[in-house]
């Protein structure tokens, strides 16, 4: 069941028309696979920058020295999209939802600070959860991990490894929190599944750096508990066994189809291929939040290939691993 903020989007439907009429002009504008696969060609950094006089994206650039800030730089540029485009929507979770990564980072840093402290306040730590959900309302899918702060093993007490998989788990659980209040089937079932497979390739990736099983069940807390990371694990040698009966019917269908080399090589990337399906259906929505997302979810995936190719050449990365590595192109 959907739930519902003090704002309806579907009573302003008109509201979506000019953002939609934009969104079409920013997609001439996209990156095709060729781009980046010449990016890749590139003998240098100087080159590299060159290759970049073919896109908007050469004025980002201005000396070879950029290049070691690549990641800083293209995250700057995906914000100043990301905030041109929200002026012109209408109020809409959409705009909480991709803040999120950015806003976990100030999240993640005050908690961490306040815990250093000799003897944190529960009521001090409890208070950065709505700053980070924003809205009220979405805090409420963070009950839980507000509620472990008064319990007997308390997060401030933690280690800062068992601390880090609280605060991971708190951002997906944040991500479906905002996916409830959606009312377009196809943006909440994206969201949904979004911070779904955010969540599963975060425990995998906990498993194959060797954190213990135990612990991932006892910090990982999605949504008010911990059943998804003990349901994962529970099938642990089946990567795609638990996690597909959760998804929606287009991305579980992408995920049972995946390669099991291909998951363990590059589990993000994965992810993304699961959601793709989705997102095409999005594209094909003339007007609305559904092509809102569909762009900034392209835009997403061209910022990656961006930093996965120029790091590459800037860092002398083998050229075919990157290619392997790139984010499938939008359309």
């Amino acid at each position: 069941m959907t739930k519902t903020l003090s704002y309806d989007v579907n009573k302003r439907p008109t509201a979506w028309s000019f953002v939609s009429g934009k969104i079409a002009s920013l997609e001439s504008e996209l990156l095709p696979r060729s781009f980046f696969e010449a990016l890749l060609k590139a003998s240098d950094r100087a080159d590299a920058r060159t290759a970049l006089g073919k896109s908007g994206y050469r004025v980002l650039f201005p000396d070879d020295k950029s290049l070691d800030s690549v990641s800083a730089i293209l995250e700057q540029k995906a914000r100043d999209v990301r905030a041109e485009i929200f002026k012109l929507c209408p109020p809409h979770p959409l705009e909480n939802f991709f803040g999120i990564p950015s806003r976990f980072r100030t999240f993640r840093t005050l908690f961490n600070q306040a815990c250093k402290q000799t003897n944190p306040q529960a009521g001090e730590l409890d208070a950065l959860f709505p700053v980070f959900a924003v809205e009220e309302a979405y805090a409420g899918g963070l009950r839980e991990h507000r509620d472990m702060l008064l319990r007997k093993n308390t997060p401030q007490a933690a280690t800062p490894l068992e601390r880090s998989l609280y605060l991971d788990s708190a951002a997906c659980s944040l991500m479906r929190a905002v996916a409830e209040y959606v009312p377009e089937k196809l943006v909440r079932e994206y969201m949904t599944d979004r911070a779904l497979l955010t969540a599963w390739s975060g425990i995998f990736r906990l498993r194959w750096n060797g954190v213990p099983p135990e612990m991932i069940r006892s910090w990982f807390v999605f949504g008010q508990s911990t059943e998804l990371a003990s349901g994962i694990l529970a099938r642990e040698q089946e990567p795609k066994a638990d996690i597909s009966g959760r998804l929606s019917v287009r991305s579980s269908v992408v995920i049972e189809g995946l390669d099991m080399n291909r998951i363990r090589t590059d589990i993000d990337s994965a992810s993304s291929d699961a959601l793709r399906e989705t997102v095409l259906a999005c594209r094909l929505v003339p007007f609305g939040a559904e092509r809102v997302l569909s762009y900034l979810v392209a835009n997403e995936a061209e910022m990656v290939n961006l930093e996965l190719c120029l790091s590459a050449v800037a860092n002398g990365i083998d050229r075919d691993v990157t290619l392997s590595r790139l984010r499938r192109e939008y359309a």
